[in-house]
């Protein structure tokens, strides 16, 4: 039996989305900063660093420690494009959520409230100029909640929303670190059908990929 209920987007619940977003995104930080240190080029760019530093110093302590200063100015920068992406998605869609996914025929704004907390969200759009076709965006669970089938449920709900209103497919985007997400839609029958490299100065370099999924919806 669970202990919350789905339901529309209210105004009240305006902070809350909006730091659970932010809250949610930032998460993917550390994982990001794994991922990118197991690229070769940056391995092979932190030898020659580490040797070159040893050669002109001599010194083993003050060679690690010169990389340590490195390798926080390069989690800064990481974070600073986290931070943007943040910012850029609440001056956009989550600047109005009212105007955004609640004033059309074929949009909507769900929350997952437990116990007048909100633990959870996604929206839905269609896609402008196609009738056939509708985005899943803004999903995002609260880090304590998780493994619980709130995502799940949540995703339900966008693909019973598209079905009603006639509409063929469910599409979103995902990027690549997000892997618990890419299981979980493919167990719930979403199929990968892209993948494109960020289109940003840190998405060539690491060659960060985001996915796009797409779910058929059965005219049955």
């Amino acid at each position: 039996m669970t202990d919350y209920t789905i339901r529309v987007y209210k105004n009240r619940d305006y902070n809350a989305v909006r730091m659970l977003f932010a809250e949610g995104m930032m998460e993917h930080v550390p994982a990001t900063c794994a991922y990118i240190l197991k690229l070769p080029r940056v391995q092979f760019v932190l030898f020659i660093s580490f040797i070159t530093l040893l050669l002109i110093s001599r010194s083993y302590l003050l060679s690690l420690i010169s990389l340590a200063v490195v390798f926080t100015a390069g989690r800064r920068l990481l974070m600073s494009e986290f931070h943007q992406y943040v910012e850029e998605s609440q001056r956009g869609d989550l600047l109005d959520i009212e105007e955004s996914y609640m004033a059309s025929n074929n949009s909507c704004f769900w929350v997952a409230e437990s116990g007048g907390r909100v633990i959870g969200m996604v929206g839905v759009q269609s896609v402008p100029r196609s009738g056939e076709v509708m985005t899943l965006r803004r999903l995002s669970v609260a880090k304590d909640r998780r493994h619980q089938g709130i995502a799940r449920t949540l995703c339900l709900k966008v693909i019973e929303f598209a079905a009603q209103r006639g509409f063929k497919v469910v599409r979103l985007e995902t990027s690549m670190i997000q892997t618990a997400s890419h299981q979980l839609y493919e167990k719930l029958g979403f199929q990968k059908t892209d993948s494109k490299i960020l289109p940003s100065l840190f998405g060539r370099f690491a060659n960060f990929s985001i996915m796009t999924y797409e779910y058929g919806i059965n005219d049955d």
